[in-house]
């Protein structure tokens, strides 16, 4: 079971791309302790349930770390709560904490709770300084990258996940951002698009450069056995070869999990969340018994889009692999709908497929597919 708590809309950056920036505007609000205790507590009667193994906690905002007062107040409510009903629980059952941060926040004291807590990290960080002060800034306009760089070599030894976008403006030497990253000793690097309407024909050209040279990059890494994993690559073929649809791979909305905004606001996905009444797809909210999460019901536009194919995409090969149909927050934030498809994110999908398959190709006819995976 996977909980995702978005603690505070405050923020103490204001990044070009970022999707919060109008559900978010006010940058105030704030998870009570009531919200906080209900939702923990219906997710661990959830995992019960459902005899999952595991608990998993994620913070997120805003940025967390903001209030590291409402993560030390949930870690330590959770791990009593668990405590108290370790009888209705697997017996192999784990709690686990995961922070989805921006690292402009990190002192010795945060990364020492983080450490004995086990926390799992996700990074924000775009590459080094020139790209990363590019659309990741401070409230007041300055870089951040100067704050986060004298704490790479803790995040590295947290084994922190990093999380970069690509932009317009981003694009040009955007795999050699990438090699930066691996570079400083980070293993698990993720990419993806701001989708916000502006590619070009000529800013996909240059992505396709830049995606080959990430390609080929990824594949010499496969072929030298590196710890090591790309997921812009990894996923589309791993998803190929393993006959897996996206939904089932990585996508949030479709699985038991859930994602509680600062009010208790409840959906299936965090790109939906907002503490705005009446948000579309949400399923209730934790502070009100009747709702719809308490009951396991979904909306219908979501049983809809978790169930069928898109229309205008049945006849895609890549449909199952492809962002446009199986993603459901990259619908609702490029189109407004589930139902969407935005033409910019099928581009991006046809692109990336085609390079991903001719590499896979390559290294599968070198290696076979033990080495893919």
């Amino acid at each position: 079971m996977n909980l995702e708590l978005s603690i505070t809309e405050q923020c103490n950056l204001r990044c070009d791309y970022c999707y919060y920036r109008d559900s978010h505007a006010a940058r105030k609000a704030v998870m009570s302790d009531e919200v906080m205790e209900k939702a923990v507590s219906l997710a661990l009667r959830k995992a019960a349930e459902l005899n999952h193994n595991f608990l998993n906690i994620t913070f997120f905002g805003g940025e967390p770390l903001l209030r590291m007062d409402i993560i030390r107040k949930t870690v330590a409510f959770a791990r009593k709560l668990v405590k108290s009903r370790r009888s209705e629980l697997p017996k192999k059952f784990k709690l686990l904490f995961t922070v989805n941060t921006n690292g402009t926040l990190l002192n010795d004291d945060v990364i020492g709770y983080l450490k004995k807590e086990g926390f799992s990290v996700a990074l924000s960080l775009d590459g080094p300084r020139n790209k990363q002060d590019l659309s990741r800034k401070t409230v007041d306009g300055r870089g951040s990258f100067n704050y986060i760089a004298p704490y790479i070599p803790a995040l590295v030894d947290l084994n922190a996940v990093v999380l970069m976008v690509i932009t317009p403006k981003h694009v040009h030497g955007f795999s050699d951002a990438v090699k930066w990253v691996f570079k400083q000793g980070f293993t698990n690097v993720g990419t993806s698009p701001d989708f916000n309407g502006k590619w070009t024909s000529e800013d996909f050209d240059a992505l396709i450069v830049e995606y080959e040279k990430l390609a080929r990059f990824w594949y010499k890494s496969k072929r030298q056995k590196k710890d090591f994993y790309l997921s812009t690559i990894q996923d589309k073929v791993s998803m190929e070869l393993l006959g897996k649809r996206q939904k089932e791979y990585t996508c949030f909305i479709s699985s038991e999990a859930f994602v509680v905004a600062t009010n208790g606001n409840v959906f299936p996905c965090s790109r939906f969340i907002s503490s705005q009444p009446k948000a579309p797809y949400s399923l209730g909210n934790v502070l009100d018994e009747q709702s719809g999460i308490y009951k396991n019901i979904l909306p219908k536009a979501v049983e809809r889009f978790i169930k069928n194919d898109k229309k205008q995409c049945k006849e895609c090969a890549i449909r199952y692999r492809c962002l446009a149909h199986e993603c459901g927050c990259t619908s609702f934030y490029t189109t407004g709908s589930l139902e969407g498809v935005s033409a910019e994110v099928c581009t991006h999908e046809r692109i990336l497929c085609a390079i991903c398959d001719e590499y896979a190709m390559k290294l599968y006819r070198n290696d076979k597919m033990e080495s893919l995976l």
